[in-house]
């Protein structure tokens, strides 16, 4: 009954949230006594928790710096470095993402800076249509798995794991996956004679870091104060926003009080968007809990206790799957409860069951059918649904091999936390 609710709110195109509240209410006055006066306290419960704080913080700071012009500093001073590479355009889409990923926490907004202005780049450098919506719309991933990541802030509150612990896993994930996409972008290139940009000269190089310097100190400020004991996850992600304000208003002027404001109004509706649906989810995994559903759901899977290799492919199926239909926060929602105590049985890191489950979702984004990236990729540059569908096939394939690498490799992750996090299994 509760998944048929839910199949029949998502073919209807409900919003996820209502889906998640709508169907707990109906299983609530169906099947227990419970006063359904109580339900909209769980919705509200579910939001009171200090690292959700750090949510709306983080995507403030980051609409500022992309309004602000840090995006194109970024975009210059990465290609000045790697642009006379075999496929130094689409290295360039790469690492960019990378680096704007470790100031927004989000691939939706990164797709938009981002591609923004190298979309149009690698079309008149010859990249070709499939390739240029591809690089772009997969390389955003990169800003889910590189720290600070919003979907591991909501994983670290749902499972009680140090979201410390699990930003530092992020940056070895982060660069695995930057390191195979740039790899196949230069052994494209090569394969199809994509011409190569001419070398930037020391004064261009200079130049470009000197005006990128005040966008990088961003990342610097933000995991440096966190791992220096300076400020917990949420403290920092109000610092990057003073910070993203004083650089983008006073240093770099391209943004006045006004336009401040509107940025404001902008982050706070997304904020709420993501909130609404943690507030839901949190309602609807109760509902598992009190009605025995996870208990029934994890139940056939006890035997897999005894092979970790085993849970993390389940865990890997089932995410996967749940990532073509349901967004990354309720897919983390709803699966962590039921899935975490089979992994601690399995005696499996919960930073490195918080790693894979981000991997995981992300890649939903760019899955079909309802992958987020898709849509915004579509909108973004003005491309039919299946056009980006066609074009991000290989970079799917490509990130479904570094998740298998991830997943099966725990040090890519773990060595990192592991030097500040002795505590680590």
């Amino acid at each position: 009954m509760i998944f048929g609710l839910l199949a029949l709110g998502l073919f209807l195109s409900i919003p996820m949230f209502v889906v998640l509240i709508g169907t707990a209410f109906i299983i609530f006055a169906a099947t227990t006594p419970i006063p359904l006066s109580i339900l909209p306290q769980r919705v509200f419960a579910g939001l009171e928790s200090f690292p959700l704080l750090a949510i709306p913080f983080f995507i403030l700071a980051a609409n500022i710096m992309g309004k602000g012009g840090l995006s194109t500093r970024l975009i210059n001073f990465i290609q000045s470095f790697v642009g006379h590479l075999p496929g130094g355009l689409g290295v360039t889409v790469v690492i960019t993402c990378l680096l704007f990923g470790a100031i927004t926490g989000s691939s939706a907004s990164t797709i938009v800076a981002v591609g923004g202005i190298l979309y149009p780049a690698l079309i008149q450098a010859g990249y070709g249509e499939r390739f240029s919506l591809g690089v772009v719309t997969s390389s955003a991933l990169i800003g889910m798995i590189i720290p600070p990541s919003n979907a591991m802030i909501v994983f670290g509150a749902v499972a009680n794991v140090s979201i410390g612990a699990l930003f530092m896993s992020g940056i070895g994930a982060g660069l695995l996956f930057a390191a195979v996409y740039a790899a196949y972008c230069i052994v494209w290139a090569k394969l199809n004679d994509v011409p190569r940009m001419p070398r930037a000269s020391f004064s261009e190089l200079l130049q470009a870091s000197r005006a990128a310097a005040w966008g990088l100190g961003m990342p610097v400020i933000i995991l440096g104060g966190i791992y220096g004991g300076v400020f917990t996850a949420t403290e920092a992600a109000a610092v990057s926003v003073i910070y993203a304000a004083a650089v983008c208003v006073v240093i770099y002027g391209q943004l006045d009080l006004k336009e401040l404001w509107d940025v404001c109004i902008d982050s706070g509706l997304a904020s709420a968007r993501i909130l609404i649906m943690v507030g839901g989810a949190t309602l609807f995994s109760w509902m598992l809990t009190i009605t025995g559903t996870t208990a029934a759901l994890v139940q056939p899977f006890a035997g897999l206790r005894s092979s970790p290799a085993q849970t993390l492919a389940f865990v890997n199926i089932l995410a996967l799957l749940a990532g073509m239909f349901i967004d990354v926060f309720s897919n983390i929602l709803i699966l962590v409860p039921i899935l975490l105590p089979m992994v601690t049985a399995a005696g499996i890191s919960s930073t490195h069951f918080g790693i894979v489950m981000t991997v995981n979702t992300d890649i939903g984004n760019i899955t079909p059918p309802f992958g987020l990236n898709l849509f915004v990729a579509s909108g973004t540059f003005d491309r039919s649904y299946a056009t980006v569908v066609r074009a991000v096939l290989p970079w799917l394939a490509l990130a479904l091999l570094s998740l298998t690498i991830i997943t099966y490799v725990p040090e890519i992750s773990l060595w990192l936390p592991r030097q500040l996090y002795p505590e680590l299994q």
